[in-house]
C-alpha cells in the first residue's frame, strides 16, 4: 500500500511538473560599434513558417524575453531604426526548454547620398512603453550650458527654485547615466555639472526595484528617475571641460568636469567653486524669483561604474559602482516677512512683521558603493554600503513684532519694524504703539555634527524560469549626532497688557544616537499563466536615544546663587553692558547645571519593533500589469521619557496598521498606456505628542501634548494616461492625483490678543483633501516639423481645515502646568476654519528652429482663488503671469548669440508693493576659437534691466504669509571655456566630437547647434 501511495505521489508530481513546464528564449541587443545596449529595439518570435507568435521591446539593458507555450522550432527577429535586421534560429524541446542567445550585435544601416546624410527633424517627445523620451537635439540651449538648462525645457518637467525636479507631478529622485547610478540620491550634481553636449536623449520613467530587475516580476516599488543617454560616438573617449569665470560684484565661478565611457566602465569627476547661487541661464526661474540668500559653494566628487561584460542573470556577472562627494557651502540670507493669522469670526486677525539675517557654513562628506554579483544564472546578490559625515555652524539675528491690526493701514507707514524699534517710538507714533502687542529682538547661533553608516543587502534566488523565487533583504544603520544652540531674546509687551518684559539667555545641547536593523523574507509562487502570488514577512527594530538639556543662563545671579564669581553672576545682570556675549558659558558644568531648565529639558529612549506581513497577487503580461496587496503591520513601541519637573515615565504602545494597495497598468499599444494607483495607509501620532507635558521655553509660543490623539488614515489615488503618435510627433499626457486624510493631526492654536502669546496643542481634524488634474500636449507642426507647440495645464483644488481660537481676555494662566494650560483650550472660543483654494497653472510654448536660428514664445499663468469659511479677510485672488520670447543664433565661424526676455507680473496681493511688473532680460554672446573650436569666450548678462525681485506668498487654513528674500539678480560674467576630448587610439581632438559615423558635414550639438566647449553660464558648466 505504501509503495502504491508513493508511486501515485511520484506520478502526480511528474505530471504537475510537465503541466507547469515553461519555455524561455532570452537575448540582449547591443550596437556593434559602441557595444552599448540598444533599448526599445523590436524583438519578434516567429514560427518556422514565419507566422508571428509574440513580440517584445528590449529594456534599458537591451534585454528581451519570450515565454512560448510549446516546444518547437522558432525564429527570433531583432530590428531597430537605423540598424540592419538580425535573425536567429532556435529550437525548444522538453530537454532544452531554455535558450539564451546572449549578445546580439546590431550593425548600422546608414544610407549616405553623396557627402550628406538624409536626416529627419528630431522628435521632441516620444512615448515607448513606460518611458517618455526627449531628444536632446530637439532643444536649443546657450553655448556651454549644463543639463539644468536642457531639463527646464522638457514638456511635463517642472524645476522649482530650490532645485526640486518634478515630472508629471512626481518628484525625480535620481539621475542615471546610460542606466547606471550617477551620484545616487543627489540630483543637483548632474543638473549643475553634466554638459549638455554629452547628451543624446533623456528618458523619464519609474525605475523598477532591484528585486524586479533581478526576477522580472514587478513588485510595485519604483523610483522616478531621469536617465541620461550619452552620445554613442563618445564611447571609449575621454571628455573634459574647464570653465573659469569672473563678473562684477566679485562674482566668480570655476568648474571642471571630466568623464570616460567604455562598454564596461564609466568614470566621472567634477570640481566646482562659485558664489553665484548656481543660477542657470535661459528659461524662466519661476514666479517666486531666485531668492534664498547669497551662497558660496565648493564641491568635488568622483563617480564610477564597472562591469565584467557579462549580461544580467548570466553566471559570473559582476558589477561595481559608487561615488564620493565633498561639499562646503556658506550662505548669507536676509528676509522680511509679513503675515496674517486668522482668528475667530468677529475678531481681528493678528498681524506679524519680521526681518532676519542668518549666516551658515556647512561641510559634508558622503560615499556610497554598490556591488552586484550573480554567482550563477539563478542567483543575484546586491550590496550597498554608505557613509556620511556632516557638520554645520550658524548665526543670526532677527526683529519681530506682533500687531492686533494691519500696521500698513496707518497713514504714511513704510516700515513698521523700523518704527516700533526706534527709540521713544510711543511718542513718535502713538497710533502704532496702540496696536503693538509685543516685540522680540533676538540673537542666535549654533553648531551640529552627525555621522551615519548604513548598508543594504538584497539576495534573490530564482527557483525556476516561470517566476518562482525566494528573496532576502537585510539592512542596518547607525547614526550619532550632537548639536548646540545659543539664543538671547529681549521680549517687550504692550504696557496695557500688564505682562512683564523678559530677557532670556538660553543654551541647549542635544546629543543623539540611533540604530536600526531589518530583515525581509519573500516568496513568489506562479499560479498559472501570468499570475503570481506573493508572501513577505519583514522584521524591523529601531533604537533612538534623544536627549535635550536646556539652560536658562539669565537666571545666574548672586541673589539666587550666593558665592558666584563676578563673571558667572554677570549672566543674570540687569546691566546689558556687563552681560557676556552670545555663545559664552559659565566657568564650570557644576554652575551650568544650577540653571538647568527642569521644565523644558527632556531625556527619551525609544525602542521600536515592527512586524510586517504582506500578501499580494500580481498579473504580468505584455498588455496588462496588475498588482494588489495588503500590508498587515503590528507595531510595538516602548519609550522611557523623563522631563524632570513634569513627568518620569515608561510608555508602551501597541498598534495594528493595515495598508491596502492596488496598481493597474494597461498598454493599449507600445506608445499608449493607462495607469491607476491607489494606496491607503495609517499613521500614528508621535509618542511625545501623546504625553501630558508642556514646553514653554519660548514664552511667545507655548506647546502641549495631547494624550487623546487618534491615528490618521490617508487615501491617495493617481491616474495617468500617456500617448504618442510617432508619425505626427505628438505626445499627450493626462493625469489626476487626489489625497484625503481622516483624523489628520493639526496644531490647534489659541491666541492671546493682549500679549500675543500663542498656545498650541495637536488635535485630530477631518476634512483635509486635495486634488490635481494635469494635461500635457506636445506636437510638431508643418511638413518639415520645424515648428513645435507645447502646453502643460494644471488645475488643483485644496480643502484645508484647521482650528482658529481666541483666548478669553479674563482668563489668566496662574499655574504653569499641563492642567493650567489646558484651561486655555477648554475655555477658548474655537471655530473650525475651512480654506478652499483653487489653483490654475498654464505653461504654453511655441518654437521654431532652423539649422542656424531658433526662436521661442512663452506664456505662463498661475491663478490662486482662496475662500475661508470663518475669516473673510483670508480670501484672495492672486494672478502671476509671464510672457516673453527667447532666441539663439549660431553662425558658421563660431559666433553665437542667445537671449531671453520676459515680462513677469503679479496682481491681487494685499501689499501693494508686491503687485509689480518685472521685465527680465538675459543675454549671452559667445565666440569659439582655436583648432576645432576648442576654446570659447562668452559674456553673460543677467537681469540687464535690474527688475528682478524675490517675493512669494503662502496660505493655509490659519495663516497667510508674504516673504521677500535676498538673492543674486543683476550681474554679468565673462567665461573662458576649454574642452579637450581624447578618442580611441590616443588621438587628441580639442573641442571636436566628430567621428567616422555618417552625419552632417558639421557635427551638431543639442538642437542642431555646432558643438562647442561645455561650460555653464552663471557659474555652471
Amino acid at each position: 500500500m505504501k509503495h502504491k501511495l508513493l508511486l501515485f505521489m511520484l506520478s502526480f508530481v511528474m505530471a504537475a511538473g510537465a503541466m507547469a513546464q515553461r519555455y524561455v528564449v532570452t537575448g540582449t541587443a547591443v550596437e556593434s560599434r559602441s557595444k552599448n545596449a540598444v533599448d526599445f529595439a523590436t524583438a519578434v518570435l516567429l514560427r518556422s513558417d514565419s507566422t508571428a507568435v509574440t513580440a517584445a521591446t528590449t529594456d534599458e539593458n537591451g534585454m528581451f524575453r519570450f515565454e512560448p507555450k510549446e516546444a518547437g522550432k522558432y525564429i527570433v527577429k531583432l530590428s531597430y531604426v537605423g540598424f540592419k535586421p538580425l535573425t536567429r534560429n532556435v529550437e525548444l524541446t522538453a530537454e532544452s526548454d531554455s535558450v539564451g542567445l546572449g549578445t546580439l550585435l546590431l550593425t548600422s544601416n546608414d544610407k549616405v547620398l553623396g557627402s550628406a546624410t538624409v536626416t529627419a527633424t528630431a522628435s521632441r517627445v516620444e512615448q515607448k512603453g513606460d518611458t517618455t523620451m526627449f531628444s536632446a537635439s530637439a532643444y536649443r540651449v546657450p553655448a556651454g550650458s549644463t543639463l539644468e538648462s536642457l531639463v527646464k525645457q522638457l514638456p511635463g518637467v517642472e524645476v522649482s527654485d530650490d532645485g526640486t525636479i518634478k515630472w508629471n507631478g512626481k518628484t525625480v529622485q535620481e539621475f542615471l547615466i546610460n542606466g547606471k547610478d550617477f551620484f545616487k540620491g543627489d540630483t543637483k550634481t548632474a543638473m549643475k555639472n553634466l554638459p549638455t553636449e554629452l547628451v543624446s536623449k533623456i528618458k523619464a520613467y519609474d525605475k523598477k526595484s532591484d528585486y524586479t530587475e533581478q526576477t522580472g516580476i514587478d513588485d510595485g516599488e519604483e523610483t522616478t528617475v531621469l536617465d541620461i543617454s550619452t552620445k554613442r560616438e563618445l564611447n571609449e573617449s575621454w571628455v573634459s571641460n574647464l570653465d573659469v569665470a569672473y563678473g562684477n560684484h566679485d562674482r566668480y565661478s570655476t568648474r571642471f568636469f571630466g568623464t570616460r565611457f567604455t562598454d564596461k566602465t564609466r568614470v566621472s569627476t567634477f570640481a566646482s567653486l562659485n558664489n553665484t547661487n548656481d543660477m542657470g541661464f535661459g528659461g524662466p526661474r519661476g514666479f517666486g524669483g531666485g531668492g534664498g540668500g547669497l551662497t558660496a559653494t565648493k564641491r568635488v566628487g568622483v563617480d564610477f561604474s564597472w562591469e565584467n561584460g557579462k549580461q544580467k542573470r548570466e553566471a559570473g556577472r559582476l558589477e561595481l559602482g559608487g561615488f564620493a562627494l565633498y561639499s562646503h557651502t556658506g550662505t548669507d540670507a536676509l528676509s522680511t516677512t509679513n503675515s496674517e493669522t486668522f482668528l475667530t469670526s468677529g475678531s481681528n486677525s493678528s498681524f506679524g512683521n519680521s526681518s532676519s539675517f542668518s549666516g551658515s557654513h556647512s561641510t559634508s562628506v558622503m560615499s556610497r558603493l554598490r556591488l552586484e554579483w550573480s554567482p550563477d544564472s539563478m542567483t543575484n546578490i546586491n550590496f550597498r554600503p554608505s557613509y556620511s559625515y556632516s557638520e554645520s555652524r550658524n548665526s543670526g539675528s532677527s526683529r519681530s513684532a506682533t500687531f492686533n491690526s494691519n500696521p500698513y493701514d496707518l497713514d504714511g507707514m513704510v516700515s513698521p519694524l523700523d518704527s516700533i524699534f526706534a527709540s521713544n517710538y510711543a511718542e513718535r507714533n502713538p497710533e502704532l504703539a496702540a496696536i503693538m502687542v509685543n516685540t522680540n529682538n533676538r540673537l542666535s547661533m549654533g553648531d551640529s555634527k552627525s555621522h551615519n553608516v548604513s548598508a543594504n543587502l538584497n539576495l534573490v534566488r530564482r527557483l525556476s524560469s516561470n517566476g518562482r523565487n525566494v528573496s532576502l533583504r537585510a539592512s542596518g544603520g547607525y547614526t550619532k549626532s550632537e548639536s548646540h544652540s545659543y539664543a538671547i531674546s529681549n521680549i517687550a509687551y504692550n504696557p496695557a497688557s500688564g505682562q512683564t518684559n523678559s530677557y532670556l539667555n538660553q543654551y541647549s545641547t542635544t546629543p543623539g544616537r540611533n540604530y536600526n536593523v531589518s530583515a525581509r523574507l519573500g516568496y513568489v509562487e506562479p499560479l498559472g499563466k501570468n499570475w503570481f502570488a506573493e508572501a513577505r514577512y519583514q522584521y524591523s527594530y529601531k533604537y533612538n536615544k534623544s536627549d535635550r538639556s536646556r539652560y536658562n543662563l539669565n537666571e545666574l545671579d548672586t541673589t539666587d546663587f550666593p558665592g558666584l564669581s563676578d563673571y558667572d553672576a554677570s549672566f543674570g545682570s540687569t546691566d546689558e553692558s556687563v552681560r557676556p556675549s552670545l555663545g559664552s558659558l559659565p566657568t564650570s558644568d557644576e554652575i551650568l547645571n544650577m540653571v538647568r531648565d527642569e521644565n523644558n529639558s527632556q531625556y527619551a529612549t525609544y525602542k521600536y519593533t515592527d512586524h510586517t506581513a504582506t500578501l499580494g497577487i500580481r498579473y504580468n503580461s505584455s498588455a496588462v500589469r496588475f498588482n494588489a496587496g495588503v500590508d498587515f503591520n503590528p507595531e510595538h513601541t516602548k519609550m522611557a521619557y523623563n522631563r524632570p519637573s513634569q513627568v518620569d515615565t515608561v510608555v508602551t504602545r501597541n498598534v495594528f496598521n493595515v495598508s491596502p494597495s492596488v496598481r493597474l497598468r494597461y498598454n493599449f499599444s507600445k506608445t499608449n498606456r493607462l495607469e491607476i494607483r491607489y494606496r491607503g495607509s495609517s499613521s500614528q501620532p508621535s509618542m511625545t505628542d501623546l504625553l501630558a507635558v508642556v514646553d514653554n521655553s519660548n514664552p511667545l509660543s507655548i506647546s502641549m501634548g495631547n494624550p487623546g490623539l487618534k491615528p490618521s488614515w490617508n487615501n491617495s489615488l493617481r491616474i495617468n494616461y500617456n500617448g504618442y503618435n510617432a508619425d505626427r510627433q505628438q505626445g499627450m499626457m493626462l493625469g489626476v492625483d487626489a489625497t484625503q486624510t481622516k483624523n489628520s493631526i493639526s496644531n490647534r492654536m489659541v491666541y492671546d490678543a493682549k500679549t500675543g502669546v500663542s498656545y498650541f496643542r495637536p488635535e485630530n481634524i477631518s476634512g483635509n483633501w486635495d486634488g490635481r488634474g494635469m494635461f500635457m500636449f506636445n506636437s510638431a507642426i508643418g511638413k518639415q516639423k520645424l515648428f513645435n507647440i507645447n502646453t502643460f495645464t494644471s488645475v488643483s483644488y485644496q480643502n484645508a481645515v484647521g482650528y482658529v481660537s481666541t483666548k478669553p481676555n479674563d482668563l489668566t494662566v496662574t499655574e504653569q502646568t499641563y492642567e493650567g494650560y489646558s484651561k486655555v483650550f477648554e475655555q477658548a472660543a474655537s471655530q473650525k476654519n475651512t480654506t478652499k483654494t483653487l489653483g490654475v497653472d498654464e505653461n504654453l510654448n511655441l518654437s521654431y528652429r532652423s539649422t542656424w536660428f531658433d526662436v521661442g514664445l512663452l506664456g505662463k499663468l498661475n491663478y490662486q482663488h482662496a475662500r475661508a469659511s470663518v475669516q473673510q479677510n483670508a480670501n484672495m485672488d492672486t494672478w502671476n503671469f509671464a510672457y516673453g520670447a527667447n532666441a539663439n543664433v549660431n553662425l558658421s565661424f563660431g559666433l553665437s548669440f542667445s537671449t531671453d526676455i520676459r515680462m513677469s507680473s503679479r496682481r491681487g496681493y494685499s501689499d501693494a508693493s508686491m503687485n509689480t511688473n518685472e521685465l527680465l532680460w538675459n543675454a549671452q554672446i559667445a565666440q569659439s576659437f582655436l583648432k576645432n573650436k576648442a576654446a570659447t569666450l562668452s559674456i553673460q548678462f543677467y537681469d540687464i534691466l535690474q527688475q528682478q525681485s524675490n517675493v512669494s506668498r503662502m496660505i493655509s487654513a490659519t495663516q497667510r504669509t508674504d516673504s521677500w528674500n535676498n538673492a543674486i539678480n543683476s550681474y554679468f560674467m565673462v567665461h573662458f571655456i576649454y574642452k579637450l576630448n581624447i578618442f580611441p587610439g590616443g588621438s587628441s581632438k580639442k573641442g571636436d566630437d566628430k567621428t567616422d559615423r555618417p552625419g552632417p558635414p558639421d557635427m551638431r550639438g543639442p538642437g542642431g547647434m555646432p558643438m562647442r566647449p561645455m561650460g555653464g553660464p552663471g557659474g555652471r558648466f
